[in-house]
């Protein structure tokens, strides 16, 4: 009989255009829905992944048909030519916990199996069996992630194996999966066993196998061989134009689906009929037949598909061709995609409606094709060079995360652009784009405002806010913009000129009133004024500009130079253009450049960004602007990033007992009660300042002797609470005198309020509490965003922060300088330093609650919202008086530690 334990891909069935490739069956008992995914091979082609059915007995039974009698060898250590019926009763039956098998499927045959098999102590043996035309494309890599996701989730934490001294293939995946392993050899075979649970080393491998395969799926998409064009003749004719006047490398095939004749390429009556192997489809066709072009592109070997707008398409349509390319292993683009362009010399494909734009190191992503001109259009006027542009529509396979891990490794593309309208994977495209961002600019427009899908499990979560959003991107070092032709701006600087290495900014204009209004904005901006600006005298010619740029460039005081030039009678621009171009072409210094004249420059065609090293601006606002952003970004790169620090006192155990009661209470979840939140803040060594609820002025005097006097009574109900006059907060009571006079003023209040029942003050929730030392009240606060995790925020607790909007936000985990710069961007952090008379505030100590409350935030995904308010910040402390904390039942891990589309 076989031995135990083969392993498997995760899949699902993919709905079509029409019809599915495989007919959807009733999953059995048990069967977990969620461990379906989709998945990119390590040679940038796709496949599903699944848990086994009953069902896939002839899928199995196919696929073991097709594996060599040696790879069967090595995986039952003898000759095994079949399976009996006994054998793909037990393989395809699994219970989905102690024993479980995935299956990789490509175009509904299986490429790919394996499971575990629950051992003692909470170990599993596990084996794959791979067919041998798949082996290499790193299959058993990802099956090895997606089960040890899988046996975490059933509480296994190791996995044994079996292996062959020969089969040297599969004992290198699991050197490769970055656990610890213990080898050694029983009856001639080589036993290995480690350890399943996530470690910085195995996630770290997942991650970057992850990048190497995305990168490599869209570095297949963007460099074809042999392009095959389908749609009506017009529109297959104007695509056809496109790409052979950009002056694609490769071969061009047209199918013209009315008949009409597309000239100046080879043609073919359909996709079917095209001689060959092909690598891209770029169609514009109707909905009815994208399911079929989908398949035939499949089974011609093609890459990927492209989906043009045009087509009458909506949102399920494109989910259904999503499905069907990813069930056929393709990526696809679109629907509603405006194209993809490559300006490689070596390939110069042009895949869109559009003219190819000049050659250079700006790679540009948007969604939607609507988009896509909006950004195009003006890169083409303006002639940035474009190193790949990528128009994937908004619900398609392709997304900017894809791209992103293709730029990065990506030599010609030197600043990255994003135009997003949608955020379908926030919490992996920060981990990418922070990455990124180490080793390239990337702006991104507004992406607070893209809209953000939502989670299944979002039990009680909200969106953060926009500024949240954005704020978060500007910690992970990305260039965040409002406008598009700002975020142009900002890629002629980045893309042409060195980064800045301080704000130091010298101003060269011929105008004295251009460069007194230029001084403010460069004041405004975040940037320093290196001396005085320049100013020349009327009618000097361009080599005294030159000459007054080439000193200022060579001044160690001086970071960067913005020149500005107003010409308008008779003045020649053009050559003072180039002069600064020769400059801007040799500089170790960013030199950007304003002309404001009524004369149209002649841009240069030749060669990669050719007569533009100088990024030209229409003002010089817009220059001080551009080059703001980039010096900010340079500053970013190349400042300590600080470190997570090790807190003491901190028991994450005893956190998740406290939740896990609680819900255990109520399944539901909801607010913690007073007692179970100290409890949860204690086990990150945050102490709450004792209160107790009282109702009645009995309970009220019983509390201020248990405290020794010295006490505050308070309302704590919203509608009180934070009041500008604090008319609801009474101080240093120290005895039953003044507490009772106290009281009378609270009913009163809350009478005129109208909170006063029969019960007296119970509907104002007053408390007491010690008196604590008089400080700046503090408002610090989590929130679990449905698609970006944990937030947390700090700000001064009453109207700065609930009306002014003073608040800042950062991601977990928090590094020294992110807690730092939370405290920094507050507008009113002067009063936390002593400044303007304020005494100032124990800043390390608010520092510290940061870290601990965002450990806490990020540790424990079931807490949906904290807020502490006020924590009383002095110079000598801390103190932590309220706190609210709700929890919902959601999962114990947000990220999958196995790779997933």
């Amino acid at each position: 009989m076989p031995r135990p334990g083969m392993t498997q891909h995760r899949q699902g069935a993919p709905p079509t255009m029409g019809r599915v490739p495989h007919t959807p069956r009733e999953n059995p008992p048990g069967y977990p829905a969620g461990w379906e995914a989709d998945v990119v091979l390590s040679d940038g082609g796709l496949a599903r992944l699944r848990p086994i059915r009953p069902a896939d007995a002839d899928l199995l039974v196919d696929f073991y048909g097709r594996v060599s009698d040696e790879s069967k060898y090595l995986r039952f250590f003898a000759p095994y030519p079949r399976l009996s019926e006994r054998d793909v009763e037990r393989f395809t039956t699994v219970d989905y916990v102690d024993r479980v098998a995935f299956i990789l499927t490509v175009a509904d045959q299986m490429i790919g199996v394996g499971r575990y098999e629950r051992l003692e102590d909470d170990r599993a043996e596990v084996a794959f069996l791979v067919e041998d035309a798949h082996q290499g494309r790193g299959v058993g890599q990802l099956l090895l992630e997606h089960l040890a996701e899988a046996a975490r989730e059933r509480g296994i934490t190791g996995f044994v194996a079996e292996v062959l001294p020969e089969n040297a293939r599969m004992a290198q995946v699991f050197a490769d999966a970055g656990y610890r392993l213990t080898r050694q050899y029983e009856d001639g075979l080589l036993v290995v066993e480690f350890p399943i649970l996530p470690s910085d080393t195995s996630v770290g491998v997942m991650e970057r196998r992850e990048h190497r395969a995305e990168g490599e799926s869209i570095r297949r998409m963007l460099n074809p061989q042999r392009v095959v064009v389908v749609g009506d003749g017009v529109r297959a004719q104007a695509i056809v134009t496109a790409m052979l006047s950009g002056g694609f490398r490769g071969e061009v095939v047209a199918v013209s689906t009315d008949d009409v004749e597309v000239s100046g390429v080879p043609t073919s009556p359909s996709l079917a009929t095209v001689d060959g192997r092909f690598d891209l489809v770029v169609a514009s066709i109707p909905r009815d037949d994208l399911g079929a072009a989908v398949i035939d592109a499949a089974h011609k070997g093609a890459h990927a598909i492209v989906v043009l707008t045009g087509a009458d398409i909506g949102i399920a349509d494109s989910a259904r061709v999503v499905s069907l390319a990813r069930a056929y292993g393709i990526r696809a683009l679109g629907p509603d995609a405006l194209g993809l362009i490559n300006t490689s010399p070596e390939v110069a494909l042009n895949a869109s409606p559009g003219p190819m734009p000049r050659v250079g190191g700006v790679g540009l992503f948007c969604q939607s094709a609507a988009v896509g001109v909006a950004l195009l259009a003006p890169a083409l006027r303006q002639q940035i060079g474009i190193s790949s542009f990528i128009s994937t529509g908004e619900y398609a396979d392709v997304s900017g995360n894809d791209v992103m891990q293709y730029w990065e490794d990506d030599d010609q593309t030197r600043i990255c652009l994003l135009s997003l309208d949608s955020l379908g994977n926030p919490r992996k495209f920060t981990r990418i784009i922070r990455r990124l961002a180490r080793r390239k600019p990337v702006v991104v427009v507004s992406p607070g405002r893209a809209r953000r899908a939502s989670r299944p499990d979002d039990h009680g979560q909200t969106y953060a806010p926009d500024a949240a959003v954005d704020a978060l991107f500007r910690q992970s070092g990305v260039i965040v913009t409002d406008r598009r032709d700002e975020m142009f701006g900002i890629a002629q600087v980045a893309a042409r000129q060195p980064l800045p290495a301080g704000p130091r900014t010298k101003l060269i204009m011929n105008s004295e009133t251009l460069a007194h209004q230029s001084s403010h904005t460069v004041a405004a901006s975040g940037l320093i004024l290196a001396g005085d600006p320049v100013v020349l005298g009327p009618g000097q010619p361009p080599e005294r500009l030159a000459e007054l740029v080439a000193e200022a460039l060579r001044d160690d005081g001086c970071d960067a130079v913005i020149c500005a030039v107003i010409g308008v009678f008779g003045s020649d621009p053009q050559a003072a253009r180039w002069r600064l171009d020769e400059l801007a072409a040799t500089t170790t210094k960013p030199l950007l450049a304003a002309f404001l004249d009524f004369t149209e420059f002649d841009e240069s065609e030749d060669g990669p960004d050719a007569g533009q090293s100088l990024p030209i601006f229409e003002g010089p606002a817009d220059a001080i602007h551009a080059l703001a952003a980039v010096s900010a970004y340079a500053h970013w790169r190349e400042r300590d990033q600080g470190a997570v620090p090790l807190l003491e006192d901190i028991d994450p155990a005893a956190a998740h007992k406290v939740v896990n009661q609680a819900l255990a209470r109520n399944p539901l979840g909801g607010r913690l009660s007073d007692d179970d939140a100290a409890a949860l803040l204690a086990a990150y060594g945050i102490e709450l300042v004792r209160q107790r609820r009282v109702d009645a002025l009995d309970e009220a005097l019983a509390a201020g002797e248990a405290y020794g006097w010295n006490v505050v009574l308070k309302a704590t109900d919203e509608r009180v609470r934070g009041r500008p006059d604090l008319a609801s907060v009474f101080r240093s009571l120290d005895g039953p005198d003044a507490m009772r006079r106290a009281w009378l003023d609270l009913t009163v209040l809350a009478g005129e309020l109208g909170l006063e029942t029969e019960k007296g003050l119970a509907a104002a929730a007053p408390v007491v509490q010690p008196m604590v030392p008089a400080g700046v009240p503090l408002r610090i606060a989590t929130h679990e965003d449905i698609a970006f995790g944990p937030i947390v925020e700090l700000g001064l607790a009453g109207i700065a922060s609930d009306l002014l909007g003073d608040q800042a936000f950062r991601v977990p985990p928090l590094t020294t300088v992110d807690a730092a710069a939370m405290v920094r961007d507050l507008r009113a952090a002067p009063t936390l330093f002593g400044q303007h008379g304020a005494p100032g505030v124990d800043v390390a100590r608010v520092e510290e609650l940061l870290h601990r409350v965002s450990q806490l935030a990020d540790e424990l995904p079931q807490l949906s919202w904290l807020l502490l308010t006020p924590c009383i910040a002095t110079r000598n402390g801390l103190s932590v008086l309220g706190a609210r904390i709700e929890i919902a039942p959601t999962g114990d891990q947000r990220d999958p530690l196995a790779r997933t589309l």
